[in-house]
């Protein structure tokens, strides 16, 4: 029996045909014990830091996500029935970004943790404001100074065609 199973060892790709997968399995992802991987000091949970609740950033945050989220879909509807309407550019020009903005931290908060990264996570965090306020500034300027954020996009999703039309 020995023999046999050395033999096919040599072998690869005649060992994983005669192996099953439940054979394969543990050959593949070898379990780790807390004492391989700590040593002899396993990690006590009652000392690793807790967040302190924060009622803000909880529950209340997730419905703000939604309700801008909802916000949004009768200001996209609007757009695109009424067409360019200046108080609808407005709204989209504040909604849209801070639609964003709740989308980007999200995706921050789970990737870059304050407690793993403290630098990185308030850098990206002042950054994504950075940003946001740019945005905003620059919808203000579409609205104020140029057609609109309606007909600007308009413009940008019919260029082709019309490019394709002076040909």
């Amino acid at each position: 029996m020995l023999a046999s199973s050395a033999r096919v060892l040599r072998q690869p790709a005649l060992h994983m045909q005669q192996m099953g997968l439940r054979t394969v399995r543990p050959l593949l992802f070898r379990a780790t014990t807390p004492a391989s991987l700590f040593g002899d000091e396993v990690p006590n949970p009652e000392h690793v830091p807790q967040p302190t609740p924060n009622r803000i950033k909880g529950s209340y945050h997730w419905m703000n996500e939604r309700a801008v989220t909802l916000l949004s879909v009768p200001l996209l509807a609007t757009a695109f029935v009424y067409g360019p309407h200046a108080i609808n550019d407005m709204l989209l020009g504040i909604v849209l970004p801070v639609h964003a903005h709740m989308g980007f931290g999200s995706v921050l908060l789970d990737y870059f943790e304050h407690r793993r990264w403290p630098v990185i996570s308030r850098v990206l965090k002042y950054a994504l404001f950075g940003i946001t306020g740019l945005a905003m500034f620059g919808a203000w300027r579409i609205n104020t100074t140029d057609v609109g954020l309606t007909a600007y996009f308009s413009r940008l999703w019919n260029a082709n065609k019309s490019q394709k039309t002076k040909e």
